[in-house]
C-alpha cells in the first residue's frame, strides 16, 4: 500500500531532441589566426546535445530524490558512439527506455573545443538527428510514464524534420498524450542568420510554455534583446542567456495565457520582466551544456510541486544555480547539490557570490 502511494506521488521529465557524442578537448589555447597549431590539455568524450545535456543535468540533481525520474528521448545508431551514449545516461542515471536505436543510421558525433579563457567551438556531424521525425517522437511517448510534468525538446533548428508546423503538430501532441499539467520548453541551439526564418518558429510559439535562446539567437530573432515579438505569438515565458552577465527572464503580457500554464508559472505576473545575476564558480569554468543546464534547472523549478511557492525571481535563481555547478569542473559530473538542496538555499537566500 506504501508503494502504491509512493508510486502514485512520483513525477516524470522527458528530455527529448538532438543528441550527439560529444569529443570535448579541455584547455584549449585560442590564438585568434585560422592557421596556428593550438594545444588542448585533456580529451573527454562525453554524450552532449539538448536532450544528453539535460537528462544529465537534471538525473545528477534529482538522483537522490525517490519522487521524479529523468526519462531520456533521442535517436541513436547501432554502433559504438551510440553504445557509449546510452553508458553516459544510465551512468547519469537517467532512464533510456525511450531512446530509438536505428540501426540504419549513424550516431551523430561532435568535436568541442573548450577554450581555456572561457566559450567553446563545435564541429558536428549531425547523422541521425537529420533523420530524427516527429513521429518517433510521438511514438516513443507511447510508453511514457504518467505524471510526466515537463516535456524538454532541443534544438530544432539542427532538426530539419522538427520545424515549422511539424513542430507545432508535435508539441500539440505531446500535450494532448501528456496532459495539460505538462509544461513544455524549448531550447534553441544553432540558430543563424543562414538557417533561420519566421516559419521555422512562429507556428509553434503558442504551444511552447518556455523558451530558451542566448544573445546571438535573440538578435536573429527579434532584432534584440527585446522578446515582445516571442511573446506576442503566444509563448509564455522567454529565458534569455546571458552568459557571466546571467539571464533575463519575461513572461507574456497576456494574462489569460500565463494562467494556463502548469506548475508555478500560472501563479506569476503578467508582464514580468526580471535580471537574474550569474554566480561566481570556485573551480575552473568547463561551459560546456551551460545554456542547457541553465534551461533545464529552470524548467525544474517552474514544474515544482504547487505544495511551494516558487517566484518568476527565485526560478531564475535556481536556474543560474545550477548552470553554476554544471560550468564548475569540480561539481560537473559528480555528486552536484541535490535540486531540493538548491532550492532551500534559494528559498533561504543562502546564494554566492555574484560575477560583477
Amino acid at each position: 500500500f506504501t508503494q502504491n502511494i509512493a508510486n502514485k506521488m512520483k513525477t516524470a521529465v522527458i528530455c527529448c531532441g538532438l543528441s550527439c557524442l560529444d569529443l570535448q578537448l579541455l584547455g584549449c589555447t585560442k590564438s585568434g589566426t585560422e592557421e596556428a597549431i593550438e594545444h588542448y590539455e585533456e580529451a573527454v568524450y562525453c554524450a552532449g546535445g539538448s536532450a544528453s545535456m539535460t537528462a544529465a543535468t537534471l538525473s545528477l540533481l534529482t538522483k537522490s530524490s525517490s519522487d521524479v525520474d529523468i526519462h531520456v528521448l533521442t535517436k541513436l545508431g547501432r554502433d559504438f558512439n551510440g553504445d557509449k551514449m546510452q553508458e553516459f545516461y544510465k551512468e547519469a542515471g537517467a532512464i533510456t527506455d525511450m531512446v530509438l536505436i536505428d540501426p540504419s543510421s549513424r550516431t551523430s558525433m561532435a568535436v568541442l573545443p573548450v577554450f581555456a579563457s572561457g566559450g567553446r567551438g563545435c564541429f558536428v556531424n549531425l547523422a541521425c538527428n537529420e533523420g530524427f521525425t516527429t513521429t518517433e517522437v510521438l511514438t516513443q511517448l507511447d510508453s511514457a510514464p504518467d505524471n510526466v510534468r515537463a516535456f524538454l525538446f532541443g534544438y530544432p533548428h539542427l532538426l530539419p524534420l522538427m520545424q515549422g508546423e511539424n513542430l507545432h503538430s508535435m508539441l500539440c501532441s505531446v500535450k494532448a498524450k501528456l496532459g495539460e499539467s505538462c509544461l513544455v520548453g524549448v531550447d534553441l541551439n544553432g540558430v543563424s542568420a543562414d538557417n533561420h526564418n519566421d516559419s521555422l518558429l512562429s507556428p509553434a510559439l503558442g504551444d511552447i510554455d518556455i523558451l530558451h535562446l542566448n544573445e546571438e539567437e535573440a538578435s536573429i530573432l527579434c532584432g534584440g534583446e527585446d522578446s515582445s515579438t516571442l511573446h506576442s505569438h503566444g509563448c509564455a515565458v522567454i529565458l534569455l542567456s546571458l552568459g557571466s552577465r546571467g539571464v533575463k527572464i519575461s513572461t507574456t503580457e497576456d494574462d489569460c495565457r500565463l494562467r494556463r500554464c502548469p506548475g508555478q508559472i500560472k501563479h506569476w505576473a503578467a508582464g514580468s520582466k526580471i535580471h537574474v545575476p550569474a554566480f561566481q564558480i570556485n573551480g575552473d569554468i568547463n561551459a560546456n551544456g551551460a545554456g542547457d543546464a541553465l534551461f533545464s534547472g529552470f524548467c525544474l523549478a517552474s514544474s515544482w510541486s504547487d505544495e511551494t511557492t516558487i517566484s518568476l525571481k527565485q526560478a531564475g535563481e535556481f536556474a543560474s544555480l545550477v548552470a553554476r555547478q554544471r560550468c564548475d569542473t569540480i561539481t560537473r559530473d559528480s555528486a552536484p547539490e541535490s535540486a531540493d538542496f538548491l532550492m532551500n538555499k534559494v528559498q533561504n537566500g543562502n546564494l554566492p557570490e555574484i560575477i560583477a
